[in-house]
């Protein structure tokens, strides 16, 4: 067999294996894991260089070949190429995401200082601010993990409530409650840590 006809059908092989995943095949599905998984994890800690965000971009990708198997289509290139686009993408908005946070600190901290303008931080007014970092980041973490994901894409990402579904595979109405259900457990434990001032900073997530 020479190599055109060797790459044929590998292609064919792939698109089967796609196929029958799609049809919610979990024996194939389980065949893609053990196959793939190296590839996946290799591929995002390129961008991350974080094993336990790595590990967690790997099971969203496992999660995406799982529900939307349908979307690989042979024609466009090889099952190795469409994965590791897809986890490469995956892993480089989990960093655009860290950035966001970091820009919400930012502008948290800009409206704390725009308050007393004239005056010089104190050192508890500078401890306060990294508490508040700190504050936040915790609050965000203990989120459960439907609803960090959502606030992530809604806050952090930008992303609209419709695209958030269609992103999840999730009815709108679900991400609207766990959007919701998020940012009440979010202003509940911020205010209990900052004496009353966690809408502040969600303003400032919401703009």
């Amino acid at each position: 067999m020479n190599t055109t006809e060797e790459r044929k059908a590998q292609r064919k092989a792939e698109a089967e294996l796609m196929e029958r995943i799609a049809a919610k095949d979990e024996q194939a599905f389980a065949e893609f894991t053990q196959k793939y998984s190296a590839l996946i994890y290799s591929t995002a800690f390129k961008v991350l260089n974080h094993y336990e965000d790595t590990e967690d971009i790997m099971n969203e990708v496992l999660t995406t070949v799982w529900k939307k198997a349908d979307s690989f289509q042979s024609r466009k290139g090889s099952l190795v190429t469409w994965i590791c686009t897809t986890a490469r993408n995956r892993a480089i908005d989990r960093v655009r995401s860290v950035q966001r946070r970091g820009a919400l600190y930012d502008r948290f901290e800009e409206k704390v200082k725009g308050e007393a303008p004239e005056k010089r931080a104190t050192g508890r007014e500078e401890l306060y601010r990294s508490d508040a970092r700190r504050i936040l980041n915790n609050a965000v973490v203990k989120l459960s993990p439907e609803q960090r994901e959502v606030i992530e894409l809604a806050y952090f990402e930008g992303l609209t409530q419709k695209q958030i579904a269609e992103r999840i595979d999730s009815p709108l109405g679900t991400v609207k409650a766990r959007i919701r259900r998020g940012v009440d457990r979010l202003r509940g434990s911020i205010n209990e840590r900052l004496n009353g001032e966690g809408d502040l900073l969600l303003t400032s997530v919401s703009k």
